[in-house]
């Protein structure tokens, strides 16, 4: 899905870009929007994952605090096998799971804001203008 969607985005993206260079330094317009996207992908992907550590961290420790042998909801029977607050293994257990669980809830998260960040970015896809036609100049350089 990604790929696909990908493909509607720098495909006009990379046309509205180029369609405005004079061709003597479409050359260098290329290779400056390539390495743009390089460096805005690279920083782009290393704040997300930034976001997605962080938010597994404190998401992690809000869903262990409670888990304390003195809480009545963290024992029997409310707490099946193999998870138990008694046994090394069953604490493992138990922090694999608020892992996951925290993972998961990280995920949606960085989810959320990137759809929030698309969807205050998108109008101002209204900014760009259609290019100029360049038919019209190559009749007007042919006279």
């Amino acid at each position: 899905m990604q790929g696909f969607g990908l493909g509607f985005v720098f495909t006009p993206l990379s046309t509205v870009t180029f369609s405005t260079l004079p061709r003597q330094i479409l050359t260098q317009g290329t290779a400056i929007f390539s390495l743009m996207r390089n460096i805005g992908g690279s920083v782009g992907i290393s704040i997300v994952v930034a976001l997605l550590a962080e938010n597994t961290q404190i998401v992690h420790s809000r869903l262990v605090e409670h888990l304390r042998p003195d809480n009545p909801l963290a024992q029997a029977p409310y707490l099946r096998p193999p998870f138990n607050l008694t046994t090394p293994a069953g604490v493992a257990a138990l922090n694999t799971e608020a892992t996951r669980r925290a993972l998961m809830v990280a995920y949606i998260d960085d989810f959320k804001l990137m759809m929030i960040i698309i969807i205050v970015v998108l109008p101002l896809l209204l900014l760009f203008r259609r290019p100029r036609s360049t038919s019209g100049a190559a009749a007007v350089a042919l006279d």
